[in-house]
């Protein structure tokens, strides 16, 4: 029987890098979205945030759409703040969370407003 040459640690390291790599890129472009959303006036609609930023392109890791069609599946959608309508466009994109197992630790979005406001202010 031959040897196996990848060594299954190397292969979950890899995958683990894989998914941190495609997690910080879709961070990146959430922060974008951020911004554009924290301009707008809420509450809103989905459709409003469709209509509004329909064009908005979204640079994802294998992919690209606009942020339109992100909002044009969350159908009746109302949003009280920027936050909710970004967690929305974020879960959208990425799928729910499902569970302690998918649990991103590294991901707040009070820490990525903080950072994007900085940015804004230099």
């Amino acid at each position: 029987m031959p040897k196996d040459d990848h060594d299954v640690g190397d292969v979950q390291d890899s995958a683990r890098e894989r998914q941190h790599e495609r997690a910080e890129s879709v961070e990146d472009m959430l922060g974008d979205v951020g911004r554009m959303l924290g301009e707008h006036k809420y509450p809103t609609t989905s459709e409003e945030l469709a209509t509004e930023y329909g064009d908005q392109q979204i640079d994802l890791p294998n992919e690209t759409e606009t942020l339109g069609s992100v909002f044009d599946r969350l159908v009746d959608e109302r949003f009280e703040s920027a936050e909710e309508a970004r967690e929305a466009v974020y879960n959208e994109v990425t799928g729910g969370a499902g569970g302690m197992a998918e649990y991103n630790d590294e991901r707040e979005l009070d820490e990525i407003d903080t950072t994007e406001s900085d940015t804004d202010l230099s």
